[in-house]
């Protein structure tokens, strides 16, 4: 399944003369969340869905036990998500400081290929469909989490 892109009209309004541009953005279908990946998870091994729900909770709970003590996770095919810092830099050392602590996820090379190769259908303005093959992207710099330990 495509992923759509919807191309639409937006003003620039922190601009004097009001600029108007055409800007993609990914029209999602939803977000998946724990208890669905845990039936499918269930449907491909045999397990219950109560089984494996409490294996994702053991997971997620271990992983952020071992970012808050500073280690990185790698998950397979996944990538990696890793404890980082947003500093503050001074004249000297005492002025230097951590503003924040977060978490960098660097996807793994097969994800960032399959994610480069998605098939793309782009809905312009005026309705009219074009289908795609992949993005052309195939950059894997790190993605900055929303997960602040502070």
């Amino acid at each position: 399944m495509p992923l759509d892109v919807k191309i639409e009209k937006k003003t620039l309004n922190f601009t004097d003369d009001k600029k108007e541009v055409y800007v993609a953005s990914a029209d999602r279908n939803g977000v998946i969340d724990s208890d669905k990946i845990a039936q499918e998870v269930a449907l491909d091994t045999g397990a219950r869905p109560a089984q494996v729900k409490m294996i994702l909770n053991t997971l997620n709970d271990r992983m952020l036990a071992w970012l808050e003590e500073g280690h990185g996770v790698r998950f397979g095919k996944l990538g990696s998500f890793l404890p980082s810092v947003r500093s503050q830099s001074g004249e000297t050392a005492d002025e230097a400081g951590v503003k924040r602590v977060k978490v960098v996820f660097y996807p793994s090379r097969e994800l960032s290929k399959r994610v480069a190769a998605i098939n793309i259908n782009t809905v312009s303005p005026d309705g009219d469909t074009a289908t795609g093959e992949g993005s052309g992207s195939t950059d894997n710099g790190g993605q900055e989490g929303d997960t602040d330990f502070t």
